[in-house]
């Protein structure tokens, strides 16, 4: 039982370090590591178009797999080769999204408004917000992304810390309770009567 505990004790402590050295990677360096994975998913989908393409010169598959396999080829060289594109499409998708259900909102503030509604200001405001929101995804879409995955990151580092504290804690308190139950070795002897 106490290896058990020993081998579970160092495998929680490697995943820990393991944890806080990605978490110090991402917060050192989020546009590096996100350029890294759109390659990985740009190599990805150049490898699935030529096995799409493959496919239909071998296989005989019809126009779909050749059109499909070039479209899979293409998009994945895109994405190879211009990895920050991809990355800042997705601050700029969601900040038009904002922007819109602000315009939404402002309606329905004007709305509050016209019907007599005394909150209405705080209704415009929280519209207002969520247009400065929209605007700053689009227009900064790369520092949007830098601070979501250093966010990532310190999360990743605050995982790995506080499972080793809980590891740490855990193993100290099963070591207490395994002395307090612990057999005492006595020498036996027969009683007279």
């Amino acid at each position: 039982m106490k290896e058990f505990f020993k081998k579970l004790r160092i495998a929680a402590y490697v995943t820990a370090l393991l944890t806080i050295a990605l978490g110090v990677v991402l917060v050192a360096w989020p546009m590096e590591v996100t350029g890294l994975i759109c390659r990985v998913l740009g190599a990805l989908l150049v490898v699935m178009g030529a096995v799409y393409i493959f496919g239909y010169f071998v296989e005989g598959r019809g126009i779909l797999a050749i059109t499909g396999g070039l479209l899979f080829l293409l998009l994945g060289v895109w994405i190879f080769i211009t990895p920050g594109s991809v990355v800042t499409l997705v601050p700029i998708v969601i900040g038009v999204v904002l922007l819109v259900h602000s315009l939404r909102d402002f309606q329905m503030a004007s709305e509050a408004k016209q019907n007599g509604s005394d909150r209405w200001i705080i209704l415009f405001l929280l519209a207002l917000l969520n247009c400065v929101f929209g605007v700053v995804c689009i227009c900064d879409s790369f520092g949007i992304v830098s601070v979501a995955v250093r966010i990532l990151g310190i999360a990743l580092i605050y995982d790995g810390i506080s499972n080793m504290i809980i590891v740490y804690h855990t193993v100290q308190a099963v070591r207490y309770a395994a002395q307090k139950i612990a057999p005492i070795d006595v020498d036996a002897r027969e009683i007279d009567e």
